[in-house]
């Protein structure tokens, strides 16, 4: 056999057990279905209000913040405020009824005017709720056991738009997800975004979920 017959030999090879490192682990998909029905069970025709905390570091910056989210099948609406160095921030509001999406900004420090951004659309994805399909997106995960959860850790994304890196905990006696966070550069740097639930009550009023102007009025409003 010639050289160059043994190098594309092992190159075959290689590729072979990069395939195999690539499969998600079957024990990992079994927790990630229990916790999505699990999950899915919260969400139901009566909705869930989730109430949690945000933690965002980017290089030397951090910055905290809470967050509650109103849920009901695919609508939703959320509050985030965030703060650093103990003085607020930022508030948003995104929301989502089915027919348009909104989202609402606002500058504790009166240096710019609120502004309230509506897009007409049917189908919005929401970056806040809750999730359990990272076995979908990335390649690799590795998992171990740290007291009372289950810790995922996801790399290698499938796209070029999904983070480089995911991590989340589930509770190993319910399957309830309690933490998850994403790694994605920013810039120069790389950043790290903490979600951490709380709290979690079954059931939510369709009034979180509709957009309702009279909480903007000071609001620049755009529209597309």
């Amino acid at each position: 056999m010639n050289m160059k017959k043994i190098i594309l030999m092992l190159v075959a090879i290689m590729m072979t057990t990069l395939s195999a490192q690539a499969q998600i682990p079957d024990n990992v998909k079994g927790i990630l279905k229990k916790c999505d029905a699990k999950m899915a069970s919260y969400n139901d025709g009566s909705g869930v209000v989730l109430d949690g905390t945000l933690k965002m570091k980017v290089s030397v910056l951090s910055i905290k913040g809470t967050m509650k989210s109103y849920l009901k099948n695919q609508k939703y609406f959320n509050l985030i405020s965030l703060t650093t160095m103990g003085e607020e921030l930022l508030k948003m509001e995104i929301g989502f009824d089915g027919e348009q999406e909104w989202f609402y900004e606002s500058e504790p420090d009166g240096k710019s005017k609120d502004s309230l951004t509506i897009t007409k659309t049917k189908n919005a994805k929401n970056e806040y709720g809750m999730k359990s399909d990272y076995d979908k997106e990335y390649k690799n995960a590795k998992m171990k056991e740290v007291g009372r959860y289950y810790e995922i850790t996801f790399s290698g994304p499938k796209k070029k738009d999904i983070p480089k890196k995911a991590k989340v905990k589930i509770d190993k006696e319910n399957y309830i997800m309690r933490e998850y966070s994403v790694v994605q550069d920013v810039g120069m740097f790389s950043g790290t975004i903490t979600i951490t639930i709380n709290k979690i009550t079954k059931g939510c009023s369709d009034n979180w979920l509709k957009l309702d102007m009279n909480r903007y009025k000071n609001a620049v409003v755009v529209r597309k």
